[in-house]
């Protein structure tokens, strides 16, 4: 067999493995347009395909086989409707992506799939109607006494309840479908918290419970927004700092459990989870991450990920901080009282911007015989010299960037960070910021 020959087999015989599942049909008001699917692997999103709409509107976009879940189809001017694949041959009719009543799927899933859609936003407007109502005719006088039309109310909001219950139920309990549209009713009511407090409570605990090594997780679009959602609740929930740091803790080690005997799932989770911790400043959180890992001999992680986390590891509250070289040969450890080591730049917006914070901060800190120890990371020794000369804390720059040695040791990968270290150098805290800071001293009693 000729080498061409041969490589035109391979290519068909690969072509039938892997694309088993094909999405056509016609949408004749996209004629001559492009049309592309995405999909989803747990946090990331995947350009599966793309294809070229002919001048009568047909296309066809071969498909994974084995992806089955929730898939976006979008067109070149911009119009998006979410599918469900199932690993079978999909065919759309109709005019345009965005008028739904004229589209037709073969097989019909997909329209169940709209029409549920359509219908559960008509619920939610007609539910939000009837609890504005039923709240006048329970509380303001005018109405209260109107018994039979608050009993009216109470029927109609069980009767719509109950309808799309009935139809969730006809889905059978292993579909697809069914689970989706449970997880996203969890997810809308998460987005929906702060204006319903009191189940707040409710939705960290169902969080908890939820089964995020489910292989449906990994093809619905939900599974970062899920995610991210509960993080944003508990720092948002008013409770203390140190309170909110122990809850993230519950729910990071729930996440750790649960996803153990997934190797791949669990890394790439573990790696978003540490960036988003990192990105917020929430870094009691990434210290539990990286020390529950690292201490978890059933936990199999790549080596990229473990090298990130055993960096943290290093800096986390408790252990000793690196030595650092300051002007004339001068040491961090040679200062002999608790200090704020903050690493900056004068190229930092928010490192310039809290200057005016720091100045009064380290004028109050000094009288308590805390000290402020500003690394920049500058490269200009003229940016540095302006912006750092006369200010009133010890600043220090060897104008190498990010690869100054104490940026490296103390692994700085944005600015301004800030490590508050005792006179032993111990790591104290890794405050989110100066007001942190300043409370943390203040309820230690650093400072007055």
């Amino acid at each position: 067999m000729s080498n061409k020959l041969y490589t035109l087999v391979s290519f068909i015989l690969f072509s039938v493995s892997v694309f088993g599942q094909t999405l056509s049909g016609n949408l004749y008001l996209h004629a001559n347009q492009d049309i592309s699917l995405t999909t989803f692997k747990a946090y990331d999103a995947v350009d599966m395909t793309t294809a070229s709409i002919d001048s009568l509107g047909n296309f066809t976009l071969a498909l994974d086989k084995n992806y089955t879940g929730i898939a976006l189809l979008q067109t070149q001017d911009r119009a998006s409707l979410p599918l469900l694949l199932t690993g079978s041959d999909l065919e759309i009719k109709g005019s345009h992506l965005n008028v739904l009543t004229d589209l037709t799927f073969t097989p019909s899933l997909n329209s169940q799939f709209i029409q549920y859609s359509e219908d559960e936003t008509m619920r939610k407007l007609a539910l939000s109607a009837w609890d504005y109502l039923l709240e006048l005719y329970q509380k303001v006088p005018l109405f209260s006494s109107q018994d039979n039309i608050q009993k009216t109310i109470i029927r109609e909001k069980n009767r719509i309840t109950q309808e799309e219950t009935l139809f969730i139920e006809s889905l059978g309990p292993e579909s697809y479908l069914r689970w989706f549209i449970m997880t996203r009713k969890f997810f809308y009511a998460m987005v929906n918290a702060p204006k319903t407090p009191q189940k707040i409570p409710e939705l960290i605990e169902k969080f908890r419970t939820t089964d995020f090594s489910n292989p449906y997780f990994t093809s619905s679009s939900l599974f970062r927004k899920l995610i991210e959602l509960h993080y944003q609740l508990l720092s948002k929930s008013g409770e203390s700092i140190d309170l909110i740091a122990k809850q993230m803790n519950i729910s990071t080690q729930y996440l750790i459990d649960n996803l153990k005997t997934n190797e791949s799932l669990l890394n790439s989770v573990s790696n978003n989870m540490f960036n988003y911790f990192e990105k917020r400043s929430l870094f009691d959180a990434s210290a539990h991450l990286s020390v529950s890992l690292l201490n978890d001999n059933q936990c199999i992680l790549n080596d990229d990920l473990a090298a990130k986390l055993e960096s943290h590891r290093k800096m986390k509250v408790g252990k000793t901080a690196p030595e650092i070289v300051l002007e004339g040969n001068k040491k961090l450890s040679d200062i002999k009282a608790h200090k704020l080591v903050v690493f900056g730049a004068s190229w930092c917006p928010h490192c310039t911007e809290e200057f005016p914070k720091l100045e009064n901060y380290s004028k109050i800190w000094k009288d308590n015989k805390v000290e402020l120890i500003y690394i920049s990371i500058d490269t200009n020794k003229k940016d540095y010299q302006e912006t750092y000369l006369d200010k009133p804390w010890q600043s220090y720059c060897d104008y190498k960037g990010w690869d100054t040695q104490s940026a490296l040791d103390y692994f700085v990968s944005g600015t301004p960070t800030y490590f508050l270290l005792d006179a032993t150098n111990k790591i104290l805290l890794r405050p989110k910021s100066l007001e942190h800071a300043n409370v943390w001293m203040k309820s230690r009693g650093l400072v007055n």
